[in-house]
């Protein structure tokens, strides 16, 4: 195949491999390129390889080798990149030589490269941050339609200016990759890659040359109804510039921390912005309609520095603020406590095996299906692990419950396995998940270790998660090494079915069908947005059945209903059986402080973030049974039918069963359930 000329980021291509960038100009025709990209063999691995890098990652100064099994291997240094296809087809061989291999080539040259779209505005150009999934490639795109022009989708490449001038985005190329729910079907180029639903969508207008920077906007979601758009001091700046660096556990292997760090403190001088939309519906219009506005004001006012946090930057603000919290927790292993009688019955058929310890404690998952009480849980356990808490103090707030959300993120998983999830197919990211679990587990330790977080240095990592132990594609979604252990939560589908319906502001009827439907996710995409992998839920069975199966993590089962029944024996159960020691006048404490009244005032005070936004509330009866005055007859025989083998198993069927006898045939349909809607 004849080589082809390309143009993007500054730089003359000379490509082996067809690329989405601009074709080269005839003019430019004869002149060397400056990156080659050629077929040809790679090493295995990387000889003197530094460590710390992403784990499909090698690298040294000057050279970094990218593996992507089934796929291709990439040896990359600044003037060159080697693919050797192994198995891939072109498409997939081309998405991971313009996503990771590219932003590698890039930080070898020189620049600052950003997880980050970036569009014209004015003279200058508007960088667009956040986390994978936040929603930049939509936004860029609907302030393209507003008339600014693209510069970048999901790489912005800086090179410094002269002096302590503005840096300088470079332009990628006028394409954009964008999710299949929020493109039109008519403005669908060809897929990225054949079996992921991204397709590649022409811009309006592209903005060719070399814009500096002006702005920077850091989106984030949150469970309100409005928008804002707050200015944010320098310091805060350098520390989300820092966070959103694209592989930046490559920048010591390739001798590129330096650069870097001085192109970030330069970057975080400019105005910068955080931007907060509602979590859903996203309405992107507004929020286009919001940052054009803004984008009007500076330009108006003409590029300014931000002098509006404090002065004299160092490498404090290269990593986040050490934690003074202090820990109470046990320095033994997680082991199994004796059950009370109520949760014998579950411990003899579900019996786990403990598998070898890491040398790290690990994340202690909190799991079960939707609503059936691990953020109760996870409110005694944070109560329970206050220092000195006593009978009239406040408690814990709401919204600093323990409980690891990373376990889950893009961002999380594109950063430490080293390929954005976002090209990967549903049975590519579920293969990766121990492998990226494991890694957190360890990234998670080392930050206690160094001293970031409370807790003392073998103190697990608590954890929550709705996921299904094994989705319906791939393996296991969990590993052993990384693992301390679970606490799987099981409540009555009955009282889940109705509480679940409060939650997402669905009528009964559409979540129960939900709670039957084997591919259920617990956050679906809005619009092609999507912050977290997928995770699925399965239906309410399977969920259960897929965690009491498992043999491969150290589990303790619990019912919400003999946690309401003996709160005192039950949470003391969970609390042995994660390390931690145990006291009973330590637990009272705890559980009172977190009994749903006090939970429900503190919501009514300040509103809880993991409410959903279309919800009155998240905290509501905390009781078990209520599902005899909510449900109606037909719903507890859908109920039954989709799950009674397993409510059977559970000791939940017989008394649903006395239900439907008692109500009889024709008084309990006409009732409307009180959580409709």
């Amino acid at each position: 195949m004849a080589a082809r000329g390309y143009t993007a980021f500054g730089l003359l291509w000379r490509s082996a491999l067809e690329l989405p960038f601009s074709p080269q100009c005839p003019a430019s025709s004869r002149e060397p390129p400056d990156v080659t990209v050629r077929l040809g063999e790679t090493p295995a691995r990387l000889a003197g390889a530094a460590a710390g890098t992403p784990d499909r990652w090698d690298a040294r100064s000057g050279q970094a080798l990218l593996r992507v099994p089934g796929i291709a291997r990439y040896l990359v240094t600044r003037r060159e990149v080697v693919v050797e296809p192994r198995g891939g087809s072109e498409d997939d061989v081309a998405t991971f030589l313009i996503g990771p291999v590219l932003a590698a080539l890039l930080q070898l040259r020189g620049m600052t490269v950003l997880h980050a779209a970036a569009v014209q505005a004015g003279a200058g150009a508007a960088l667009l941050l956040g986390h994978s999934g936040s929603g930049k490639s939509v936004l860029a795109r609907a302030l393209v339609a507003r008339g600014h022009g693209l510069l970048a989708d999901h790489t912005t490449a800086l090179t410094p200016a002269q002096g302590r001038g503005r840096p300088v985005a470079q332009p990628a190329y006028p394409r954009m990759r964008l999710w299949a729910d929020s493109l039109p079907a008519a403005q669908r180029g060809p897929r990225v890659r054949t079996g992921v639903a991204k397709y590649w969508y022409e811009a309006q207008r592209f903005a060719a040359a070399p814009r500096p920077v002006d702005a920077v906007f850091l989106l984030h979601s949150h469970n309100r109804d409005e928008f804002d758009c707050e200015r944010q001091p320098a310091s805060l700046a350098f520390r989300a510039l820092w966070a959103h660096t694209s592989r930046k556990r490559l920048l010591d292997a390739l001798g590129q921390r330096p650069a870097h760090y001085r192109a970030t403190l330069e970057l975080a001088r400019r105005p910068f912005f955080r931007v907060r939309r509602p979590d859903y519906p996203p309405r992107v219009d507004e929020l286009a309609d919001l940052v054009a506005a803004r984008l009007r004001g500076l330009e108006r006012r003409g590029p300014a520095i931000c002098n509006s946090g404090p002065s004299g930057f160092d490498q404090r603000y290269a990593t986040p603020t050490p934690s003074q919290g202090k820990g109470a927790w046990g320095r033994k292993p997680p082991k199994a406590d004796q059950p009370g009688p109520a949760a014998q019955a579950l411990d003899e058929q579900h019996v786990a095996h403990p598998p070898k310890r890491a040398a790290h404690p690990g994340i202690f998952w909190i799991t079960g299906y939707p609503k059936s009480g691990s953020t109760w849980l996870r409110a005694v356990l944070t109560n329970y692990l206050q220092d000195g808490l006593q009978d009239g103090d406040e408690g814990a707030s709401i919204n600093a419950l323990v409980g690891e959300w990373g376990v889950s993120s893009r961002g999380n998983f594109d950063e430490l396995i080293g390929v954005d999830s976002a090209d990967l197919r549903p049975d590519e990211v579920a293969r990766h998940l121990p492998r990226f679990r494991e890694l957190l587990a360890a990234a998670l330790s080392a930050r206690r270790r160094r001293g970031w977080a409370g807790g003392g240095p073998n103190a697990p990592h608590f954890a929550k998660t709705h996921e299904a132990f094994q989705g319906p594609v791939g393996g296991a979604r969990f590993s052993a090494v990384g693992t301390a252990g679970a606490v799987y939560l099981v409540r009555n589908p009955l009282d889940v079915a109705v509480s679940y319906a409060h939650h997402l502001q669905w009528s009964v009827d559409r979540t129960i069908a939900r709670m039957a439907n084997p591919a259920a996710q617990e956050v679906p995409a809005v619009r092609g947005i999507r912050t977290l992998l997928p995770n699925p839920l399965r239906t309410w069975s399977e969920h259960v059945a897929t965690w009491l199966a498992q043999k491969t993590l150290p589990t303790c089962v619990a019912k919400y209903e003999d946690l309401l029944a003996d709160p005192h024996a039950g949470f003391g159960r969970i609390i042995r059986f994660a390390g931690l020691d145990w006291q009973a006048a330590r637990l009272a404490r705890a559980i009172d402080h977190s009994a749903f009244s006090r939970l429900r005032a503190q919501e009514a005070e300040q509103p809880f973030n993991e409410r959903q936004q279309t919800a009155p509330s998240f905290f509501r009866a905390g009781v078990a049974g209520g599902w005899r005055d909510a449900l109606t007859r037909s719903q507890v025989r859908a109920i039954v039918a989709a799950h009674g083998p397993m409510m059977a198993r559970l000791g939940y069927l017989r008394e649903a069963e006395a239900f439907l006898a008692a109500t009889g045939s024709g008084c309990a349909d006409a009732k409307t359930a009180s959580t409709s809607v």
